[in-house]
């Protein structure tokens, strides 16, 4: 009797949590609302004391820092290499193969995919800048912010024509994916318990296309951070790349080459639209980027539909052209000084923007046709008006209420059970 009480204690918390943690809303904007994006961390190696101007860029990551006030998804290491540091910071400094001090080393969230980091380098004013924010990550977050389903990075391979064929394909079946898929149809239950907070006709199946060349200098760090969202994407640099990305800031994960296709690009919109099978995040797909913007105060839950939203301004906001625009929060001269042109351009373009809304076209591919299919459910109900929706929405959440009640007394009972069966 006792070996099957464990199994049957299992099954009764699986049941239950399935029951609790399943909901109607599509996963994009389930996304957008309510998950926070990952920390990146950034490991700063260096010796004895750091003298004032490093002191400076340190600061830009305290509380009241430039960094923090913008909300980016990064929190800072300091080891010093003189005080008998963790043998595993030791392990991660050797990997950089590099003398410069004090040295940036900067990885995705845990578990990273790159345990050795992504990017290292000096830690200056400039490298600081480029690594929080860039004007596409900029772009990205207002689509985002403003509705859009998904937004597809279109990272350029370098070799014309597969670029050219790679873009139009994407671009021809995202379009049409546009047409053909649904939304699901959003459960009463779910919108009275809070698990959306806009009008379900508000929300908009919109897909959007950014590309991205290997050259530009202005995303140069944004680069290396896509490729560091997987162990092995550095290893195709010969082949375009689609990421696609939702929430705030997730992408989803990559598509590479040949894997571009139209089979794959569908399996990615299924698994952005459709219902949020699973609301905990890291039992999801997908790896955060790092971005300079406030989420919280920009995604507001609202009973009414979404309203425009105020301009976005990272740290490309804090150069001087684009202050006298956006009314930024001003950065620390050591910052505001050393911002690229390329940079200041941006701000000003997205804020004589601001408002229009994106044209879709899109961009994905997984590297090989076997990746693994997601395990959303591909089918949504296509009767969003019908008369008794109010009535069926009550039944349901009083069905599911009763069925997470009895699983929860047959765990109980088990977990009795067992006691008693252990005292004997």
């Amino acid at each position: 009797m006792r070996r099957f009480i464990t199994p049957l204690t299992v099954v009764g918390v699986l049941l239950t949590s399935t029951l609790i943690w399943a909901c109607s809303v599509p996963v994009f904007r389930y996304a957008l609302e309510r998950w926070p994006a990952d920390k990146y961390s950034v490991v700063v190696f260096y010796r004895g004391e750091l003298n004032p101007e490093h002191q400076k860029i340190v600061s830009l990551f305290d509380k009241e820092g430039a960094i923090s006030q913008q909300a980016a998804n990064v929190e800072l290491r300091m080891i010093d290499l003189d005080s008998k540091p963790a043998p595993e910071d030791v392990a991660l400094w050797k990997k950089q193969k590099s003398e410069t001090l004090p040295l940036m080393v900067v990885r995705t969230p845990l578990p990273a995919p790159v345990p050795e980091g992504f990017w290292s380098g000096e830690l200056s004013q400039d490298n600081v800048a480029k690594l929080i924010d860039s004007p596409l990550r900029q772009n990205i977050a207002k689509q985002l912010i403003n509705g859009q389903t998904a937004v597809w990075v279109f990272l350029e391979s370098g070799q014309p024509e597969k670029d050219k064929a790679a873009f139009e394909l994407l671009t021809k079946e995202l379009k049409r994916m546009e047409k053909t898929l649904k939304l699901p149809e959003i459960d009463q239950a779910d919108i009275e318990q809070g698990l959306v907070s806009v009008s379900p006709d508000s929300l908009k199946l919109k897909f959007s296309l950014e590309k991205c060349s290997r050259e530009d200098s202005a995303e140069t760090d944004f680069t290396r951070m896509l490729l560091g969202t997987e162990n092995d994407l550095k290893d195709f640099n010969a082949e375009p790349m689609a990421f696609p990305v939702f929430g705030r800031g997730r992408v989803l994960y990559a598509l590479i080459g040949k894997g571009i296709n139209t089979g794959t690009i569908e399996q990615a919109c299924r698994d952005l639209t459709g219902p949020c099978t699973c609301q905990v995040k890291d039992q999801n797909p997908g790896t955060d980027l790092l971005m300079a913007v406030n989420w919280e105060k920009l995604v507001t839950p609202t009973t009414q539909d979404e309203k425009e939203l105020p301009p976005l301004t990272g740290l490309i906001g804090f150069s001087k052209d684009s202050n006298e625009k956006t009314g930024a929060l001003k950065m620390p001269e050591i910052l505001k000084n050393d911002l690229s042109q390329n940079a200041s351009d941006s701000a000003k373009t997205e804020t004589n923007t601001e408002g229009e809304p994106n044209q879709s076209v899109v961009t994905t591919t997984s590297k090989t046709s076997d990746r693994p299919a997601s395990s959303l459910p591909s089918s949504v109900t296509e009767n969003p008006n019908h008369p008794d929706l109010a009535e069926s929405a009550q039944g349901s959440s009083l069905v599911r209420n009763l069925l997470i009640m009895a699983s929860l007394m047959i765990v109980v009972v088990l977990g009795a059970s067992y006691l008693l069966m252990a005292r004997k």
